[in-house]
């Protein structure tokens, strides 16, 4: 294999690398930190699993079974595992005017109303910008948001009739 160059010269000209060893968590090391997000609580950081809630602040008792918590690229801030798998759900949309209907994973954002598409139907992240999307109860489709408000108005009566291929 060959060396990298990058570490070897950083290593020749950065003289704050000679003598560093660098900063590794030992596989026995248990750490509990107290945060205020995503739940007020004592998180406990598990070599190989991640952080965990183990006690929330309203408990006095330790949880039976720790709470993985999950980086939201979405969103951009740390959320518990099942709030992360509630949010999440596919819906087969389309995407641009006179396109094949795709199935997608969406996200559902902190108003509880709009959607973002997160996933692709292979399950690769797509980053954003995002556009929204919400899902009219009354005809059970999924069609994008108009509006930077949030509004969820149609553009026109005729594009809601043509979005009807919207289905979860």
């Amino acid at each position: 294999m060959a060396p990298n160059i990058f570490i070897i010269l950083r290593n020749l000209f950065c003289p704050a690398y000679w003598c560093n060893k660098g900063y590794q968590i030992e596989g026995s090391i248990i750490r509990d930190e107290h945060w205020d997000s995503p739940v007020p609580g004592t998180y406990r950081y598990i070599p190989d699993r991640g952080w965990h809630l183990i006690r929330p602040d309203d408990s006095e008792k330790d949880l039976a079974e720790p709470e993985q918590v999950v980086y939201c690229r979405i969103v951009r801030r740390y959320l518990l595992a099942s709030d992360m798998q509630r949010r999440c759900r596919y819906f087969t949309a389309v995407e641009h005017e006179g396109a094949e209907p795709k199935r997608r994973l969406f996200f559902r954002l902190d108003d509880g109303i709009s959607w973002v598409i997160g996933w692709d139907d292979r399950g690769r992240f797509i980053p954003g910008p995002y556009r929204k999307w919400c899902y009219d109860k009354e005809s059970g489709v999924m069609r994008p948001m108009i509006g930077d408000d949030g509004s969820v108005l149609m553009a026109s009566p005729a594009a809601s009739r043509s979005n009807s291929v919207y289905r979860a």
